[in-house]
């Protein structure tokens, strides 16, 4: 019985694989706008899943911020370098739209009411934080150091 079971996957499984090999990956360039302070400081450092969580002011035409989402098992998804906002970050990203999100909220300083479903600004965007922004676009990405 297991073994049929076991068979019967096969098909699904080299669908699903077929649909991730053939993905169109994107190439996101952007300084780093702000961050959920929440996903940032809750990874743990065995071997569960992390997720650090950013909003970049893409260089493209068509979006001005995008939404981006690193996952790993590590505790670091994202050079520390790039977390004051001046650095451009460059990453390849799939387009999610189960993660997209609704009039997203930027603070520049944590408080005890802001702290969650909210954006910490990088230093160099707490001056001239984005407007109001409708629907951010998310995406799933693979950071590669440099």
């Amino acid at each position: 019985m297991d073994r049929q079971r076991q068979a019967s996957k096969i098909p699904v499984v080299i669908v699903m694989l077929s649909v991730v090999c053939l993905a169109r990956s994107t190439k996101l360039t952007g300084k780093m706008v702000a961050y959920d302070l929440m996903r940032h400081t809750s990874k743990t450092a065995s071997g569960q899943q992390n997720e650090e969580v950013v909003v970049l002011e893409a260089a493209g035409p068509k979006q001005r911020y995008v939404k981006v989402v690193f996952s790993s098992s590590g505790s670091t998804q994202i050079e520390q370098k790039y977390f004051d906002g001046t650095l451009p970050l460059e990453v390849d990203a799939f387009r999610d739209k189960s993660c997209d999100e609704k009039a997203p909220t930027f603070v520049p300083q944590v408080s005890a009411e802001h702290i969650a479903k909210t954006y910490l600004l990088t230093d160099a965007f707490k001056t001239k934080p984005p407007g109001k922004i409708k629907t951010l676009e998310c995406y799933g990405a693979i950071y590669k150091k440099k």
